[in-house]
């Protein structure tokens, strides 16, 4: 199999394209956006502190009373979290056509964040196909400019 699928990412849109041969002309194949990654963390769903029990559970003395309850921050900023489901879902879309043998290897060109979150959720199989990757945001560029920096990159 000589295509090869492109991915254009950051954590708000992501382009994937198709590339028959190395010199191949870019073939769109799937569009993806993230509106969520827009908003404000304190406009995001699941933002609110956890609670937990002080050490003390309740019974201290007067020198470290805490109040017994304690808000505390979640280890995964809501914002990662949105920028994980993103990268879920482009990944899942990789993975599939992987398994379905519709490409022969992949390039990966995403903001650094979002290039991360995407190489720790590929399976083996798919990260064996990966050819070339990139912490570089094109997601900005289109047609021949986007060809140029592509090709700019491969080079380097």
């Amino acid at each position: 199999m000589n295509k090869t699928w492109i991915l254009i990412a950051n954590a708000f849109q992501a382009q994937l394209y198709e590339r028959e041969g190395p010199k191949g002309e870019l073939q769109p194949l799937e569009s993806f956006v993230h509106p969520e990654a827009r908003l404000k963390s304190g406009d995001l769903e699941d933002d609110q502190l956890g609670r937990t029990m002080s050490q003390s559970g309740g019974r201290a003395s007067p020198a470290s009373y805490t109040g017994g309850r304690t808000a505390y921050a979640p280890h995964t900023e809501t914002k990662e979290k949105e920028q994980e489901r993103f990268a879920r879902q482009i990944v899942d879309h990789l993975q599939q056509g992987v398994h379905g043998n519709r490409y022969g290897s992949l390039i990966v060109f995403a903001s650094h964040q979002m290039l991360g979150a995407i190489r720790d959720l590929l399976d083996a199989p798919t990260s064996k196909l990966v050819r070339h990757s990139a912490a570089i945001d094109l997601t900005s560029f289109s047609g021949r400019e986007l060809e140029a920096r592509i090709a700019q990159q491969l080079e380097s």
